[in-house]
């Protein structure tokens, strides 16, 4: 019964959450990051020339090409292309790949909250997390492809941490999915990624009771992530990434704190002030409201002594939500000007948003395990079909059909003249900047592209750096085979 309760969930996410992500559509939407599908295509264009992993987009920047993807985290754009390699056109892998991670975001997170409550909170949670308003934000809004796919990853990467720290003996598929996945997340997207190993080392080390294993398991995923951090750390000064990045001045886009209940949905962006911004930031009413009831019993269970023994995570989990979600707010200024050099890079505060998205789900599931009522479950299911129907109409963008958005996105004119200034942070510095700008508002001459160059990248011949980067990631997949092996099913 219970797996065919899941399997309708999951039916209803496809048919109601993405109705507008449907591969046999004749239409897609428009968003912010317009780029994604011309980065989609490079990429699969380098799997095909055999450039593993791909570095430079070859046909952009003028046919000289562009490092875009030494710099850009490539979770998204594996799995993207995984569905193009098998017949779907870029426009509909990207509506496949949208649907499967609000797939994987809702049943990793049952799996993680199963962890901790019954099936119907358990159930519910994973809904709370799915239908948060910050998935439609980010998907019809703004087209941010490796954050939704971080978003996806993250509650399955808490599941399988939370499952070694739970068993005695740990069987070795565990470990290996767990590895993979953690592998995964470190290269889904460039600010999330590192403030998740930044947050996930503290819990290991204080709280997890196999913590050695899953020590071991984050460092060969670290190992495995390295063809992406290493060359991320040591060659971004080679391009203007730093400069472009802080060019944003984040001070312009706190939130006021109304604005996580209610502010009107559009697609437009985000703007200085608590009334101008063209974009929702509101979280999902229900899910607030019954998180602040699960805070509060959390809260009072701690204060008259009644722990269990997973109060743990609970506590680490509170704090850290009440800690992103106060990072979005204009109060938390002080913070960000203390730590500015570090902040800046995030560029909009209100990203902490999606990672506090789990938490707020993961309290009110416990608020529902909590309260003793008759008829629990048929009401948990009211509440569920109830938060659906409300949260589901978010779920929709601004319709373009795919031809036109095809010739608008994937012209050839685009992807070579016109893409790379959309992320002009990616220019390596052996270029004069502003000569390159002003290429985008005239027309070009071949006197013009031959002042350019891609140096000290390459099209096809990695650097030193990038060779050592996809070593060390080799050795660590060798290792990984082999620890595993070794140790049997106990490890």
């Amino acid at each position: 019964m219970k797996k065919i309760i899941i399997f309708i969930s999951i039916l209803a996410i496809i048919l109601f959450l993405g109705r507008c992500l449907n591969p046999f559509s004749p239409f897609f939407f428009t968003f912010h990051d317009e780029t994604q599908p011309a980065r989609i295509q490079q990429f699969v264009k380098e799997l095909k020339n055999l450039h593993i992993p791909p570095r430079v987009a070859p046909d952009m920047n003028f046919g000289i090409g562009y490092p875009v993807f030494n710099f850009y985290a490539p979770t998204a754009y594996w799995i993207t292309s995984f569905f193009h390699l098998f017949n779907f056109s870029i426009i509909n892998a990207l509506k496949i790949s949208f649907l499967a991670a609000l797939i994987f975001a809702f049943y990793g997170a049952f799996k993680f909250f199963t962890l901790f409550f019954d099936f119907w909170p358990a159930l519910a949670g994973g809904f709370f997390y799915v239908l948060s308003l910050y998935f439609p934000l980010d998907i019809f809004v703004r087209g941010n492809l490796a954050e939704v796919w971080f978003l996806a990853l993250l509650p399955l990467s808490m599941f399988f941490i939370i499952k070694i720290s739970h068993r005695k003996i740990i069987d070795k598929k565990i470990f290996l999915t767990n590895t993979i996945i953690l592998s995964f997340i470190l290269t889904s997207h460039n600010i999330f990624s590192l403030i998740f190993l930044l947050w996930i080392i503290p819990y290991i080390i204080l709280f997890s009771k196999n913590r050695l294993i899953n020590l071991i398991s984050l460092l060969i995923a670290l190992g495995l992530s390295a063809y992406f951090w290493l060359p991320v750390i040591l060659e971004t000064r080679y391009t203007f990434a730093r400069k472009i990045a802080t060019l944003t001045f984040y001070q312009d886009h706190f939130l006021c704190l109304n604005q996580l209940w209610q502010s009107p949905w559009g697609f437009g962006g985000s703007a200085p002030g608590c009334l101008s911004d063209g974009m929702s930031f509101k979280i999902g009413k229900i899910q607030l409201t019954l998180s602040i009831f699960g805070i509060f019993f959390f809260v009072y269970h701690l204060l008259i002594g009644k722990k269990n023994k997973s109060f743990f995570l609970p506590s680490y989990l509170l704090l850290s939500t009440c800690f992103f979600i106060f990072l979005t707010l204009y109060q938390s200024a002080f913070f960000w000007k203390l730590f500015e050099n570090y902040l800046n890079i995030i560029q909009f505060p209100w990203r902490f948003i999606g990672l506090s998205i789990l938490g707020i789900a993961f309290f009110s599931s416990y608020f529902l395990q909590t309260i003793k009522i008759s008829y629990k479950s048929f009401l948990i299911f009211l509440i569920i079909l109830t938060t659906f129907l409300i949260n589901q109409k978010y779920f929709f963008g601004q319709k373009i059909k795919n031809e036109v958005f095809k010739k608008k996105y994937l012209s050839q004119n685009y992807i070579k003249n016109q893409v790379a200034f959309k992320m002009a942070e990616y220019l390596p510095k052996n270029n004069n900047y502003q000569f390159w700008r002003s290429l985008e508002k005239r027309e070009i001459k071949q006197s013009d592209i031959n002042q350019l160059t891609l140096a000290p990248f390459d099209k096809t011949k990695p650097t030193t750096i990038e060779n050592l980067a996809n070593l060390i990631t080799l050795f660590s997949f060798i290792f990984l085979i082999f620890f595993s092996r070794y140790y049997g099913k106990k490890l």
